[in-house]
């Protein structure tokens, strides 16, 4: 199986199909196989597109470190050393929720690698205090709901539908709690969480010149602003998919459909 070593920790990555690179980054607490295999993903873009997926440190196949200081950036830096690893000067990204908030970082820093991205599962955010207070009590919530043992333990129905949703996926045994904790505390995974300043962040937001394309499902309670990425990023898109959640949408055909016209558009014009 093929890893790519950063510094000791081991990262899992796949390779499928032919085309202009598209690099796939899951979400919190699942992998390759439970964001973009067992989703149709894989399917939908391979024939078309050279697929790079990764299962991020502290999941799936990847090392799991137990320590948070191994998370925040250098979860970055592993997107970095994989497509510098696989020569690709640059690509397309495709994030989902954890993942999108990954690729916002990174395109927030090094424009220069990004072909488009597609940010799915995600909503910009400038917190302010009340907010940023409400994502690290998130944060603790989930926190809380890895470290509680037995599941029916557990009181607080949004960290019971958390461990519920988690420990529903078809790669939940491959998932490490201590590890996920220890990238929760990294940082970098919260909604709205960036390395920089408020202001800073808007104007570089706002100098974002590749394509860029938002999608969420309609009943997604994520926090922050839907369509202000289309907002303040030139020619960027944003798309709703009724009726779908933020578990329900990642295998909508309809979020198949828009990404892949998406990627045409961007790679064939």
């Amino acid at each position: 199986m093929p890893f790519l070593d950063n510094e000791g920790v081991k990262i899992y990555y796949e390779v499928e199909g032919e085309g202009p690179p598209v690099i796939l980054i899951h979400g919190i607490a699942t992998s390759i196989d439970g964001n973009w295999k067992d989703t149709n993903w894989v399917n939908v873009l391979k024939d078309d597109y050279k697929l790079i997926l990764m299962d991020c440190r502290g999941h799936g196949r990847s090392d799991k470190p137990k320590d948070p200081a191994q998370y925040g950036d250098h979860m970055i830096d592993d997107i970095i050393k994989l497509l510098d690893h696989l020569s690709i000067k640059k690509a397309n990204f495709f994030g989902y929720s954890m993942g999108s908030m990954l690729t916002m970082e990174l395109l927030l820093r090094n424009q220069e690698l990004f072909i488009s991205a597609i940010l799915g599962g995600f909503a910009l955010s400038f917190p302010g205090e009340k907010e940023r207070a409400a994502t690290k009590q998130l944060i603790d919530n989930w926190i809380e709901g890895l470290k509680t043992e037995n599941i029916e333990d557990i009181k607080n129905p949004a960290i019971l539908r958390f461990r519920q949703v988690i420990g529903a996926y078809k790669d939940s045994h491959l998932q490490d709690f201590d590890a996920l904790i220890a990238a929760l505390k990294g940082g970098n995974l919260g909604p709205g969480v960036s390395s920089l300043p408020n202001d800073e962040k808007r104007e570089a937001v706002k100098k974002i010149k590749v394509p860029v394309m938002g999608v969420l499902g309609s009943e997604d309670l994520i926090m922050g602003d839907r369509t202000l990425i289309a907002q303040l990023v030139p020619g960027a898109c944003y798309f709703q998919i009724q009726g779908k959640d933020h578990i329900t949408v990642v295998s909508d055909p309809k979020f198949h459909m828009v990404v892949k016209a998406f990627l045409d558009y961007v790679n064939k014009n």
